[in-house]
């Protein structure tokens, strides 16, 4: 019997085990895959991980729709023209927008973008000999004497005001000692971007047939120009005075030639831009704009007049700001929301905690159409290996969004060394009794009491199948054994009543 009963714990113990094991399993397997972030997943992220997009997130063209393209389409003049939300790179709308085609003077974007990351605003820029003269004396201009000298903040408001292309040619030579050898960072700056259409070979945008770019291009350019906080101070100003210099003994007046922003053509929102004109080129013109907390940027190419490309630029700005809004991604994915965004369910919501160290960037934006839902955008996460943590804030991977197949907006995933005290291994202690850590996922209290409710009835259960197993035993097995065994004890010793204890004897 002690036999039988042992197998029968032994049998219960393995059931218990198993059962277990597979709520556990169950509570796991309700974390998405793309988003269980455990110490294994982050430790071997440098092999089984896909690196993360950057804050530059691109869209794929050959695996995604190139624009959302939702409600009314604008009616466009220009031959190719784009308008893309600044903040997240997804593209509303799109009309040839990988067309090469000259882009004239909204170069000097992408001139005044590399010249601020590669200088600062109090050094002296001198102007040569063929900054002043190897440009067309017909083209636009300022009236710098060779000698001259400015400071590099003049220069880049001379550039994007009044598209001076001999102050282009000095910023230039200023900073990267050639005109080709600046051409050379501007292509390296434009393929960090994720431009594809693109060869930059000046810094002014005189023709040239080896000069060239896209709208898509542009306005992955423009879009890093914005969030430069000097680049959008300059664009926004509608005019700049240049003092008296070393050899000019007046003021220069400098006024923006952007129509929306000189008041020629009014535009509610308006930020900034760039002008761009030349014969082969035509009309080209960046513009900058923001509404409700959502900044635009449209890039119209090869337009045929002045009053198309400002028409244009309107319909595609008014066609954005009416059919699209923007959802701070933070806001919205939470343990308390439901839907197949959040990053992780109740049994792991660690990006929920305030004292864990991960955290997604408050930043992180997504663009949809009006009326959709946020939890209508489909995530995924992708993990970047990171060779050594920094102090402060680390970018571990980005959760990234799409809708209808196309790029919507991301959300960098932080490690933050300063969040708490909390590391992602096994080694750590919760700050507070009210969380518990399991394979590096914090669990909150809630999640912790019905685990608990569970497995105690998991225990009740099991108990029950034991007494309920043992009874049966007991009546069918033990019983009727003990019933046979009393039988042939009785019915021996009766036998042993007619012999002798000599009977057996061998004498």
């Amino acid at each position: 019997m002690r036999k039988s009963l042992f197998l029968i714990c032994a049998l219960c113990a393995l059931i218990f085990n198993t059962t277990v094991y597979n709520v556990h399993a169950l509570a796991a397997s309700d974390i998405t895959p793309s988003t269980a972030a455990t110490d294994e997943s982050l430790d071997n992220n440098s092999e089984n991980n896909t690196t993360a997009d950057n804050k530059s997130t691109n869209i794929k063209k050959t695996t995604e729709n190139e624009s959302l393209n939702v409600g009314d389409m604008p009616n466009v003049a220009s031959e190719a023209a784009i308008v893309m939300e600044a903040s997240t790179g997804t593209v509303l709308y799109a009309k040839n927008i990988h067309e090469k085609h000259y882009p004239a003077s909204i170069t000097k974007v992408l001139t005044t973008l590399v010249a601020l990351e590669n200088s600062t605003p109090g050094e002296i820029v001198t102007f040569s000999k063929n900054a002043v003269y190897d440009v067309d004396l017909d083209s636009s201009r300022i009236g710098i004497d060779v000698g001259e000298k400015l400071t590099m903040e003049q220069s880049l408001y001379a550039v994007m005001l009044e598209s001076a292309n001999e102050v282009s040619y000095a910023v230039a030579e200023h900073v990267a000692g050639s005109v080709s050898a600046f051409s050379e960072m501007m292509n390296k700056k434009a393929a960090s971007l994720g431009c594809v259409d693109s060869n930059f070979i000046n810094p002014h945008g005189l023709p040239d047939e080896n000069h060239y770019t896209s709208a898509y291009d542009m306005a992955l350019i423009s879009r890093a120009a914005i969030n430069n906080e000097t680049f959008r101070k300059i664009t926004g100003t509608k005019t700049y005075t240049i003092p008296p210099t070393n050899i000019q003994k007046e003021s220069r007046y400098l006024a923006n030639h952007h129509g929306m922003i000189k008041g020629t053509y009014s535009f509610e929102g308006t930020l900034g831009g760039k002008t761009g004109y030349t014969s082969k080129a035509k009309y080209t013109l960046v513009t900058f704009a923001e509404r409700d907390g959502m900044t635009l940027i449209s890039v119209i190419m090869y337009c045929d007049s002045i009053p198309n490309e400002y028409g244009d630029t309107e319909a595609l700005l008014n066609y954005g700001f009416e059919n699209y809004s923007k959802h701070n991604v933070v806001n919205e994915v939470s343990p308390d929301k439901t839907g197949n965004t959040e990053l992780f369910t109740q049994y792991a919501p660690l990006f929920s905690r305030t004292t864990s160290p991960l955290k997604l960037s408050s930043t992180g934006s997504v663009i949809l159409p009006k009326g959709v839902k946020f939890d209508e955008a489909e995530s995924t996460i992708s993990y970047s290996p990171l060779g050594k943590l920094t102090e402060g804030d680390n970018n571990i991977g980005t959760m990234r969004f799409t809708y209808d197949n196309t790029y919507v907006g991301s959300a960098d995933i932080v490690y933050s060394t300063d969040a708490s005290s909390y590391v992602l291994n096994n080694k750590f202690i919760p700050e507070t009794p009210k969380t518990i850590v399991t394979k590096g996922v914090t669990m909150p209290q809630e999640t912790q009491d019905d685990n608990g409710r569970l497995r105690i009835i998991i225990i009740a259960i099991i108990i029950i199948v034991i007494l309920v197993s043992v009874t049966l035993y007991l009546i069918f097995i033990e019983l009727p054994y003990r019933k046979r065994k009393s039988a042939y004890n009785a019915k021996r010793k009766k036998s042993k009543r007619y012999y002798s204890k000599n009977d057996y004897l061998d004498l």
